[in-house]
Order: structure tokens, then sequence, then C-alpha cells
């Protein structure tokens, strides 16, 4: 298609749209694709059609959408090999929320990759410091998700790996190229319970989540008093924004998170540490 290697390469979203033009994420850039195969700018891209949706939602579920009905009414569906696609569209809802889509309007694609050596700034200084309760956090598509896997991939081998549990409600964490680590996972449940499990049956050292919120700031705080480390990410710009949370000013004052880590990208992902 001619698309730019570097593009490629910081690749992290495929978006579709019905109606609407097919777009790339590639770091903190938005960018749509035209008739030549070339990227643009969305106002010159190839537009989504209704069939084309179909068939990609075909795809997506094997040709069983209703199959999926326990996720999609959370906005995704699984994917194979570590990745998810989040949908949205006109959702039917009952006094619970959110039950199904009648017709769904936009696919979101993410590119899950291991970078093994990403968060190696981190685990160095878990070597030096020991290792800590850590909060990473970003604004949405910055990487969060990528960080933490490569924060699981290096604490859990090397010369003194430890044993690394992760829940993985939406089945994005864990990915094959995780192979010679020493970790256990639960996908497809909510976090809470995930660490809950983690934390009774597996003896981890360490607990590693996506997106923590105020839903799981009990059962973090349980798992803390048993002793486990948690390591897990939230969405904000700044410490200070992110600590007028309740549960994360609370999960802080109990001591579950001592270490801060902000992400950004600027032509390649950069982090800050603060504790």
């Amino acid at each position: 298609m001619g698309i730019p290697r570097t593009a490629v390469m910081s690749l992290n979203e495929i978006r579709l749209r019905v109606g609407l033009p097919l777009s790339l994420s590639c770091g903190n850039r938005n960018l749509s694709i035209n008739g030549q195969g070339k990227l643009c700018k969305p106002e010159y891209g190839v537009a989504v059609t209704e069939d084309e949706m179909k068939e990609c939602i075909s795809k997506l579920t094997r040709s069983s959408l209703y199959s999926f009905d326990d996720t999609i009414k959370y906005g995704y569906i699984p994917l194979e090999g570590g990745a998810r696609a989040g949908i949205c569209g006109d959702a039917v809802t009952d006094r619970n929320g959110i039950k199904t889509f009648s017709d769904i309007r936009s696919v979101s694609l993410r590119v899950s990759r291991l970078y093994p050596d990403l968060a190696k700034p981190l685990t160095d200084y878990f070597t030096s410091e020991g290792i800590c309760g850590t909060l990473v956090f970003s604004p949405p598509g910055l990487g969060k998700t990528t960080y933490l896997r490569s924060v699981a991939y290096l604490l859990s081998r090397g010369n003194k790996p430890y044993r690394v549990g992760l829940a993985d409600e939406r089945s994005e964490l864990y990915v094959p190229e995780m192979n010679g680590c020493l970790i256990d996972y639960v996908r497809g449940c909510r976090k809470r319970d995930g660490i809950d499990l983690l934390t009774r049956t597996m003896s981890p050292q360490i607990i590693i989540c996506d997106e923590i919120s105020d839903t799981e700031a009990d059962g973090v705080i349980a798992a803390q008093n048993s002793g486990v480390c948690l390591i897990a990410s939230c969405h904000g710009d700044s410490l200070e924004g992110i600590m007028k949370r309740p549960h994360i000013a609370r999960m802080t004052e109990k001591g579950i998170f001592k270490l801060f880590v902000r992400l950004w990208y600027d032509g390649g992902y950069k982090s800050e540490m603060t504790v």
C-alpha cells in the first residue's frame, strides 16, 4: 500500500467508521489512506462502507456475534494473541445499562506489540531501590498497555525473575511472545475478581492490571494487605489531576501506590517517574 515504514512501526490503532474515512493512529497522529494507498488527511481518505463493516464484524466474531454478548456490552470483542477490538454504535439498553448494540458503526483495532525493553528504566529503578506499588498514567492511546506488557515481561524473567499475575480483563496484556516468563493470567473477567483469584490461588509476588477504576479499589487494597505488589494504570495527563480522583487518592493514602510513571509520545515513547 505504500505506507511508510516509520508509520507502520508506530501504528497503534486502526479505526473503521461506517461512511467515514478509515484512520490510522500512529503515535499521537491520526491519518487516513487515499485511493492510491497513501497516507493522507482524513478529508481525502477512503470511506468505510456498510458491507465492509459487516464483513469486519463477521470475521472478528467468527460469524457468531451473539457468542460475544458478554464483552460486546462493555464495548469490545476479545481477539486471539492479546488484542481486542473496541466497538460502538446504536446501543440497546435495559435497567442495568448497555445490553448489546443493534448496529455497530465504529470498530477500533488496537495493534498489540511487545517492546521488551520499553519499561527498562522502571525495572532498573526496582533493581536499585526495590519493587513498590506503581501507577502508570497517560491520556488514552499513548502506550499504557504496551508499557505494562514490557513491565510484566522484564520482571518475570532474567537472573531474578518474579512470579507475575496479570488481571487481564480485556485480554490485551498477555501476548504469546512472553515466552520464558513466570506469568499467570486471568482473562475475560472483572479486574477485581481476577486480582482476588490470583491473590488466593497463585501466590503472585506482583499483580499487574490495566485501567484501574473505583470498582477495583477494595480488591486492590485487600491484595496489598496480602503482601502483593500492584502495578496498574489509569487515564490522566498529570499527577495532580489523577490525585483528584477519590479512589486513586485513597489507594495512595493506603500505601498501594508509592511510585508514579507519566507516559507521553514524542516521536517515541517517553516516561517520567515520580516518587
